[in-house]
């Protein structure tokens, strides 16, 4: 003691009578508000170490009850929770700027009214412990969700229990996010959540769902299973975005009750009975801006496996309205098995990107004999389903009360879905690339479509290979207007299909296709109207072959060139194809070749020229007008 400076001598004494008063040495004051001031430099570093020493205390057993009461903490102290400490149901009033920070202890059964700006340990949470008055916020902004700490009751449950896991995670969700944490991680659960809704509305869904809010994380873990209650509802989503932005959701696995449904008919809460129990979707959507669903292995869905449209519908003439659009939805390395609708539906959006992902097994199973709907595949069936609601008038108007634009769909694999990978019901401006397909790629009613760069390999059901690769149709409004317009198809290989390419509608751009082991090549549709096809290749060993096929179509402005068509039977066989007389169709500088030695075929067709072209086997024309043969070998 004879070293001590006289103030080093006071600050020592201060620090003995705290440990006579707790020899845990709870409390620690910050850094900032310790002052000790010795002018020997060399003997205050020493003192410091003994005053900061708490080797001791990190020994203690932590379910141990802890000696203090919370009360006595001061402004802008440090409380280090390293015992049990049971607030027996009283509320606890703190001043301001206090830290309770987590060493292995826990706080329960009770209130704590924090002041000002505080700071609390997540690791501290629990259903036990109530957080009032200025709320603190989290020492670290991920938040790590214990479920037996919470409540949650895991594997399966009574209905009011699973209903209660629902509500125990939205509490702690909402928690989460007012404490200013925005990551919440689930290492391991396994657990069914009653998110059932009567009615199918986006808006009423939320109020059931697992609400992601804005600005926040879904972090899940490959341990992670979140599961739908099986239910008789004919709607529900179990994660679910609304109104909301900046959200990521990752990791983890979504399962819908599709095999543990109840698909008897059912009444809604404005009395409309629903059969078909469409509308069980896994994840959701609606409204949301900026959003990420990455590494999720998403199935079962009683309907879809993912939805996104707007919050509401819009306004007639298209516009927003009343409705928020999703806007920069990001859907990226997921896995979306045996969704029972689509695996994924796209109604409205702007700025939508499927990457990486694999939709698989959608839709699959028939129905009993004398039932219409069960846990079988319901319609449309799809990989991807584009389904915005757009309505024509009897005077023409066209009101867009969904609208889907801007969609990227690459890189993705798309293998056992029923009827079909993709159909472009209603949308615009889609470019699909790189994808790898085993089923179809179809339209109903669509523009502004690029199909590029991908791999069709067609799968065989009961011995039969997949019917068609692409089938592309005209569908005209009451007063002659092309739905169906703009399409560039390029660099696909496509392999094994009965029918590779079918084309109708307006203004096509086809190149740079290869097309092997096929029965039909290209299927030239009713209603082509301009069109520009070359530098294809199709090549087929299969018997009785065909390359390019009509069989009746009123066609316009069509030009055919630079194509290489070897086929075991007819190269062109054309029968009832009505080519406008102003425009012929035209194929030009192209190889024909029939290994079998068949002669092409043009039968009851008009105005079409064949020019500049090697051809290995004979042109017959039967009863047809304006046929041009020139320059061919």
């Amino acid at each position: 003691m004879k070293n001590l400076s006289k103030k080093m001598f006071v600050a020592f004494i201060f620090f003995i009578s705290l440990i006579a008063c707790n020899k845990e040495e709870v409390f620690l004051e910050k850094e900032a508000e310790i002052e000790i001031v010795d002018d020997n430099e060399e003997e205050q570093e020493g003192e410091n170490e003994d005053v900061i020493d708490t080797s001791e205390d990190s020994e203690r057993d932590s379910a141990l009850p802890c000696e203090f009461e919370l009360g006595e903490v001061l402004p802008n102290q440090t409380v280090a929770i390293n015992c049990a400490l049971d607030l027996g149901g009283a509320t606890v009033v703190l001043p301001s700027g206090v830290t309770i920070a987590y060493e292995g202890g826990e706080i329960t059964n009770g209130t704590i009214y924090f002041s000002g700006d505080s700071i609390i340990d997540s690791e501290l949470l629990n259903q036990t412990l109530n957080l009032d008055g200025t709320l603190p916020r989290l020492s670290d902004p991920l938040f790590t969700f214990n479920p037996e700490k919470w409540g949650i009751v895991e594997g399966k449950v009574a209905d009011e229990i699973a209903l209660n896991n629902k509500q125990i995670l939205v509490n702690v969700i909402s928690l989460i996010k007012k404490l200013k944490g925005n990551i919440f991680l689930i290492n391991e659960i396994d657990a069914y959540f009653d998110v059932s809704s009567r009615v199918n509305n986006p808006k009423i869904k939320s109020e059931n769902s697992i609400v992601i809010p804005s600005n926040f994380e879904l972090r899940m873990t490959d341990n992670a299973f979140l599961r739908v209650q099986p239910t008789n509802a004919h709607a529900y989503s179990l994660i679910m975005v609304y109104k909301g932005e900046n959200i990521k959701i990752t990791g983890g696995n979504l399962i819908g009750d599709r095999w543990e449904h109840d698909y008897t008919p059912v009444v809604d809460l404005y009395g409309k009975t629903y059969y078909s129990h469409d509308w069980g979707h896994v994840t959701h959507v609606s409204g949301g801006k900026n959003i990420l669903l990455e590494g999720i292995k998403i199935s079962n869905g009683a309907g879809d496996g993912f939805v996104v449209h707007g919050s509401t519908i819009r306004a007639e003439d298209g516009s927003p309205g009343d409705a928020v659009i999703s806007e920069n939805v990001t859907v990226r390395n997921c896995i979306v098995d045996a969704s029972r609708r689509n695996g994924l539906s796209i109604l409205d959006g702007d700025g939508i990107l499927v990457e990486n992902c694999q939709i698989i097994n959608t839709a699959q199973g028939e129905n009993p004999p004398g039932v219409d709907y069960s846990s079988a595949g319901t319609w449309p069936r799809q990989g991807i389903s584009f389904e915005a609601w757009r309505v024509r008038e009897d005077d023409g108007t066209l009101k867009e009360y969904e609208k889907i634009e801007n969609v990227t769909l690459r890189g993705n694999t798309f293998k056992g879905n029923a009827v079909g990978d993709i159909v472009f019901f209603t949308c615009s401006f889609v470019t699909v690339e790189e994808n790898f397909f085993d089923s179809m790629v179809t339209n109903i009613a669509s523009h502004d479509i690029v199909v590029r760069n991908n791999t069709f390999e067609a799968r065989i059901e009961n011995g039969e290979p997949f019917e068609h690769a692409m089938i592309f149709k005209s569908r005209l409004d009451p007063f002659g207007e092309e739905f169906n317009r703009n399409y560039q198809i390029y660099g696909n290989k496509i392999n094994g299909y009965k029918n590779g390419i079918t084309l109708a509608g307006n203004n096509y751009e086809v190149h740079d296709n290869d097309l092997t082991d096929f029965k039909t090549g290209i299927v030239l549709g009713n209603k082509l109207h301009g069109a520009e096809i070359y530098n294809n290749k199709l090549r087929t060993s299969l018997p009785t072959s065909f390359g390019y096929v009509s069989r009746g179509a009123d066609i316009v402005n069509v030009n055919i060139r630079k194509e290489e068509v070897d086929v075991t039977r007819r190269p062109i066989d054309l029968y009832d194809l009505i080519a406008d007389s102003a425009n012929n169709i035209i194929f030009d500088d192209c190889s024909f070749r029939s290994s079998d030695n068949k002669a092409n075929n043009i039968d009851g067709c008009e105005n079409i020229t064949i020019q500049n072209s090697t051809i290995n086997t004979d042109v017959n024309v039967v009863n047809s007008k304006n046929i041009q043969l020139k320059n061919n070998k």
